[in-house]
C-alpha cells in the first residue's frame, strides 16, 4: 500500500473515530440534558407541590384564626347582651314600688323565715321593707343592707342568713339565668 493510501486510510479511520467519539459525546450530552431536564422537572414539580401544600396550610391556619376571632367576637357580643339583660332586670327590680314591690318581696321573706326556723330579723334595703317587717311581725335589724331592693333575713345570733336582696337573687340564679337567656336569645 502506498503512503498516500495509508495516510488516506489513517485519515479516514481517524475521521471515523472522531465522528464516533463526537457522536457518543453528543449522545452523552443529549442523555445528560434529558436527565437534567427530567430531574429539573421533578424538582420543579416537588417544589410546586411543596409550595401548594405550604399555601394550603397557611390558608387553613389563617382561616382557623379568622374563625376563632369571629367566634370570640360573637361570644363577647352574646356576653354583652346577656349582661345588658341582667342590668335591665336589676333596673326593673329597682323600679318596683308599693304593692308590686311588697307582692314580690313578701313571699321571699316568708320563705326565708321558715328556712331559718328560729328567731330571726330582717335587714331591710328600703322603707317598704320596714312596713313589711311590721306586717309580718318580724323584728328589724339595726343596720340596712346596701341593695336596690329585697332583704336579708338572718337568725338573731347571725349564724344563718338568707340573702334575698335583688342582687343576691340574681347572683344565686346567675348560671341558670344565663343558660336560659342564651337559649331564648341565641338558641344555644
Amino acid at each position: 500500500m502506498s503512503l498516500d493510501k495509508l495516510i488516506a486510510q489513517i485519515e479516514e479511520d481517524a475521521n471515523q473515530e472522531i465522528d464516533r467519539i463526537i457522536g457518543e459525546a453528543k449522545e452523552e450530552v443529549r442523555r445528560k440534558l434529558e436527565e437534567t431536564g427530567r430531574k429539573a422537572k421533578e424538582e420543579a414539580l416537588l417544589l410546586k407541590q411543596h409550595a401548594e401544600k405550604e399555601f394550603e396550610n397557611m390558608k387553613r391556619s389563617e382561616l382557623s384564626k379568622v374563625r376563632q376571632e369571629v367566634r370570640r367576637r360573637v361570644l363577647e357580643r352574646k356576653e354583652d347582651i346577656i349582661n345588658e339583660c341582667f342590668r335591665k332586670a336589676l333596673e326593673r327590680f329597682k323600679n318596683l314600688s308599693g304593692k308590686e314591690y311588697i307582692d314580690f318581696v313578701k313571699p321571699l321573706v316568708e320563705k326565708s323565715v321558715k328556712e331559718i326556723t328560729g328567731e330571726c330579723v330582717i335587714v331591710p334595703s328600703r322603707d317598704e321593707d320596714v312596713r313589711l317587717a311590721k306586717e309580718l311581725g318580724v323584728p328589724l335589724a339595726r343596720e340596712k343592707v346596701n341593695a336596690v331592693g329585697g332583704v336579708v333575713v338572718k337568725s338573731k345570733d347571725g349564724r344563718v342568713s338568707v340573702d334575698n336582696t335583688f342582687e343576691g337573687i340574681l347572683k344565686r340564679k346567675e348560671k341558670e339565668i344565663r343558660v336560659r337567656l342564651g337559649t331564648m336569645l341565641f338558641g344555644d
